[in-house]
């Protein structure tokens, strides 16, 4: 129905968005939807929505992230790193961008 409210789940990118608030909040970070292409045999290319993280920390470029579903985890999807692993809990994903991109963090909870 058009202007209907549209609600969308909880998801890993919203929580790696929340970590990395909390663990290194200089960072400016926002979610955003992106156009994919893909393409299928014999039926030419499309496009969908796809839900990524973008970072950035002063002068440096910025960056995106998203979860990998058949991985598990979250990889990079722009920038030097393009394709590379990260950690596939938030917490320490956050950790790991803030050293990527040179930003200061904040330590985490004990024994962690």
């Amino acid at each position: 129905m058009a202007g209907e409210l549209r609600v969308e789940p909880f998801g890993p990118v919203d929580a790696l968005y929340a970590a990395v608030r909390r663990r290194a909040p200089q960072v400016a970070v926002a979610r955003a939807r992106v156009l994919e292409e893909y393409s299928v045999p014999k039926l030419g290319g499309f496009g969908v929505l796809g839900l990524r993280l973008h970072v950035s920390y002063r002068d440096r470029s910025l960056r995106r992230i998203a979860w990998d579903g058949g991985a598990g985890t979250f990889v990079w999807t722009s920038g030097p790193d393009r394709g590379g692993m990260l950690a596939a809990d938030a917490e320490r994903a956050a950790v790991q961008i803030a050293w990527a991109i040179g930003a200061p963090v904040y330590p985490g909870p004990a024994g962690w």
